[in-house]
């Protein structure tokens, strides 16, 4: 039960209005279509359930390997199982976890169980829905994650997470994103062990590896910790991130990766049964943006700290006028 708890821990780590489709543009909205049906657990209407939906194009849901997944929608049973949601065109899998209503959202607490809709033994059922459909599907049943077997293809990206001190950071999240500035992450580890290090695996793709302190309230915040992979200098600093196989310890299925630009993070991109390690992180402390230009602007002043702000450099000449 713990192992279960622990392992879709990560599904609701963002705020659930986040993953709602609440956010959904006006004319994206004209496009979802209605997907009704009653959810059964153990032969039994689930009611008062967590309804969450994963989209097939991004990915596998997280049955199996060690990654947790953001869902796409959310939604909650009525008191007779029967749920009925709003979703973009698209095909979806199907995850659920029983609360009841009076307790709210939030990630899964102990004693709660997930489970997956099948469709037939050891598979997941698939959900297609159109441009402005309304598809009622019926009773659907849930299984736990273990009944499941057809995703084996992963790839294992380990390292370690670290602070500004360089001393090992314990309980820090690394999110695995489709770019460096998408909203959400497409994966969620667990926390970092004591000594700081993680391993996820996840599906083969290319991937952007970013710690944070938590995922919790959206995007990071003044004094909050963050760092990318490839990024060894704080935000605002202009240095550039070595490659990854410059670096001590780098696996053959690391090398070769290159940076993105200069204070950028280093994409990682495996193969089925790769095992890419050394992906190592350091974390800094977003800075104050006043406090910071205060810093630079008394530094500029010199050491007296007298007289108004002066460039060190004196601007280059006008241009000549054309004879």
């Amino acid at each position: 039960m713990k192992k279960r708890f622990a392992f879709v821990l990560g599904l609701f780590l963002i705020l659930l209005s986040g993953t709602s489709q609440a956010d959904v543009p006006g004319f994206m909205k004209e496009r979802m279509g209605t997907l009704k049906g009653t959810v059964f657990v153990k032969d039994k209407p689930y009611a008062n359930a967590i309804v969450s939906f994963f989209d097939k194009s991004v990915g596998p849901p997280p049955v199996v390997g060690s990654a947790r997944r953001v869902p796409e929608a959310i939604d909650r049973s009525n008191d007779k199982g029967e749920f009925s949601l709003k979703l973009m065109p698209g095909t979806y899998y199907m995850g659920v976890m029983f609360r009841e209503a009076s307790k709210g959202m939030g990630p899964p607490r102990p004693g709660e169980e997930y489970f997956f809709i099948q469709s037939e033994p050891n598979k997941l059922r698939e959900f297609t829905i159109e441009t402005k459909q309304s598809l009622e599907v019926g009773r659907v049943n849930g299984l736990p994650p273990e009944a499941f077997h057809e995703f084996k293809s992963f790839i294992t990206i380990k390292g370690k997470v670290t602070g500004e001190d360089g001393k090992p950071l314990a309980g820090a999240l690394v999110t695995l994103k489709d770019s460096v500035e998408a909203p959400r992450p497409r994966y969620i580890s667990e926390g970092t062990a004591t000594d700081g290090t993680f391993s996820i695996k996840v599906p083969p793709g290319k991937y952007y590896v970013v710690g944070r302190e938590s995922v919790q309230g959206g995007k990071p915040g003044i004094g909050s910790s963050i760092g990318s992979y490839g990024k060894t200098a704080p935000l605002g600093d202009s240095g550039t991130p070595p490659n990854v196989g410059s670096q001590p310890g780098a696996s053959p299925a690391a090398r070769g990766l290159q940076s993105t630009g200069e204070g950028q993070a280093l994409a990682v991109e495996g193969k089925e049964g790769d095992v890419i390690d050394n992906i190592n992180i350091q974390m800094f402390k977003i800075p104050n943006p006043g406090e910071t230009r205060a810093k630079f602007e008394a530094e500029a002043r010199g050491a007296g700290g007298e007289g108004p702000w002066q460039p060190s450099d004196q601007p280059p000449p006008p241009p000549a006028e054309k004879k």
